[in-house]
């Protein structure tokens, strides 16, 4: 399954140090979180920022000059970005990469953001940013004005909790040179910090502390704000803490495998989340003479879902590195074209075999039905699907590139028509109880709103209510259900 996050994030404080090459290298191992659009800010007695389309390129490239801007400053932050608010178009990509820049009358900031707006077009009307634009400007534009109100960081942080409603984990820099990161009051998106020998730093996930060798200390708390300034770190509880509601959908497929969450290594849940698929459904597994995997964030469920059940685990699909385009960017023919070069299917390992498929997710199905389809094409006499996530029946709110019910093969079929459609002789899910009971954590902890049709915000549980609703008596939908 292929899906776009809205973005990865961080930030870090050197005491003596040009941090460039911090920034660089936690942003780099986040890479997966934005494909779109990437970009760097540093304090260097004022902003500085620059962002680009695409991926985040080689620092060095042989025979050409380096298209990475090393901006210096001992404060920086950066981002990676796909689109999930605003525009596709080229000049809005262009425009929303972060960081953002907002300038006030008499204060400014430089801010990077990962997560979605729920009220989005609430809240540009509070602040006069055009509609047209993602909710990363409203969000920037918001705290330089309640800044220059109140004076105050943490007063212009909880102003905008009061207000907002939606996913957030945010780093930023002040023009003054404060460096600061805080989470929603449901702590939705992951936002972790580090220290090691005087350096600060935030990161969407622990691999962007690890490659710089920076200690992991915590994950922020929901409705927290931590504040670096002068070499010295402070903690607001900017607003109470709702009842956190982490995505549950960071375990199963966005993370890197060696990023950790409240204490568990997302490998170790993926692993274990293919061992218990085996056991629940011991009948089919038996039915079946090797396992394989959809590479690469199924692999270590794969590997979990070989050990309990006994069966060979054959790696017979092979991921083209360098077709680094994802399956969800393009349309129609040319997504599709995408979708078939990404594979390759090492046909003598599954002739005549009846083959047990693991993935972690199917959103549209139209990858999944795809690969399968390649699959019975190699020879493959059997092809009985394992999904470590639960069905999704819901869109996402906060940041999930799944914004609509009609999108959802899951919202419309039960697992015998899925197969059908899919060309499969069974679509097998995780259930929602045991899926949680895996990631270590209790229900009332995790967002499972695109498997549960229950929302953690109050905006965007009544807007699902009211879709469905309307879904109901025969009416459509009129694009994402956010805005």
């Amino acid at each position: 399954m292929e899906l776009r996050e809205k973005c990865g994030v961080f930030g870090i404080y050197s005491p003596d140090e040009q941090i460039f090459p911090y920034l660089y290298w936690g942003m780099l191992a986040q890479n997966h979180r934005g494909h779109q659009s990437h970009g760097f800010a540093t304090y260097n007695n004022g902003l500085e920022f620059y962002t680009e389309l695409g991926l985040i390129p080689p620092i060095k490239e042989p025979g050409k000059e380096s298209r990475v801007k090393q901006l210096p400053g001992n404060i920086g932050i950066a981002n990676v970005r796909y689109t999930t608010s605003g525009s596709n178009e080229y000049a809005a990509l262009c425009y929303d990469a972060m960081p953002i820049l907002s300038v006030g009358e008499s204060r400014s900031l430089v801010l990077s953001f990962n997560g979605n707006i729920v009220n989005v077009r609430e809240l540009q009307e509070k602040v006069g940013v055009n509609k047209d634009t993602s909710d990363s400007h409203a969000l920037a534009a918001f705290i330089v004005k309640k800044l220059e109100e109140t004076g105050s960081l943490p007063k212009a942080v909880t102003e905008l909790m009061q207000v907002v409603d939606g996913a957030y984990s945010i780093t930023g820099i002040l023009d003054d040179g404060t460096l600061f990161a805080f989470k929603d009051p449901w702590g939705i998106k992951p936002l972790c910090y580090g220290f090691s020998d005087g350096k600060y730093a935030f990161s969407s996930e622990s691999t962007g502390l690890a490659i710089n060798g920076i200690e992991w200390q915590r994950e922020l708390r929901p409705g927290e704000l931590l504040v670096v300034k002068d070499g010295m770190m402070s903690q607001v509880q900017a607003f109470p803490s709702k009842e956190q509601a982490f995505c549950a959908f960071e375990y199963a497929y966005f993370s890197r495998p060696d990023s950790r969450f409240n204490g568990k290594y997302v490998y170790e849940v993926r692993r274990d989340l293919g061992a218990a698929l085996a056991r629940i459904y011991k009948d089919k597994v038996d039915r079946c003479d090797v396992v394989v995997c959809l590479p690469e964030s199924a692999n270590d469920a794969a590997y979990g879902f070989h050990e309990a059940s006994g069966l060979r685990w054959e790696m017979a699909l092979r991921r083209h590195r360098y077709v680094s385009q994802r399956a969800f960017i393009t349309d129609g023919v040319d997504r599709q074209s995408v979708i078939y070069r990404k594979l390759n299917i090492l046909a003598p390992k599954i002739v005549g075999k009846r083959i047990a498929v693991v993935d972690d997710s199917i959103v549209r199905g139209d990858t999944m039905r795809g690969n399968i389809k390649r699959l019975r094409d190699a020879g493959a006499r059997e092809v009985h699907l394992f999904i470590s996530y639960p069905k999704i029946i819901g869109p996402c709110f906060y940041g999930i590139d799944m914004s609509t019910y009609s999108e959802l093969i899951g919202a419309r079929m039960n697992s015998e028509e899925m197969a059908e459609e899919l060309g499969a002789d069974s679509v097998n899910y995780m259930p929602i109880d045991e899926y949680i009971k895996e990631t270590g954590m209790r229900r009332d902890q995790l967002c499972i709103g695109c498997i549960s049709n229950k929302y953690p915000t109050p905006t965007a549980d009544n807007i699902a209510s009211d879709i469905r609703e309307e879904l109901a008596k025969g009416g459509e939908e009129k694009g994402r259900a956010y805005e």
